[in-house]
């Protein structure tokens, strides 16, 4: 671990040493290259279509499952119902 510090302490003296400035434009063409290169694009992948594509089935399976899982519903204006449910939910009074 000590190796490791020495070797940091030797590259950041050296990069105090060094007097050279990085130039305060861009090379001539590059933003001009870089604009290009991101508005070619590329093609989607296997896998990208696959997902893409497999994205409305497992919507639909995740809605059919929170369907089929949800419990009955059940009358709420029964009175029965409604002192069930308030023995069964314990509200705090302070």
């Amino acid at each position: 671990m000590q190796e490791a510090d020495k070797i940091l302490q030797r590259i950041a003296a050296a990069a105090r040493r060094d007097e050279s400035s990085a130039p305060s434009e861009l090379p001539f063409g590059l933003a001009t290259r870089v604009i290009a290169k991101l508005r070619e694009g590329r093609a989607p992948s296997l896998w990208e279509s696959l997902a893409l594509g497999a994205l409305p089935v497992a919507v639909t399976i995740t809605v059919a499952c929170i369907l089929w899982g949800a419990p009955p519903l059940e009358r709420v204006d029964d009175p029965e119902t409604i002192a069930r449910v308030m023995l069964q939910t314990q509200l705090s009074v302070r």
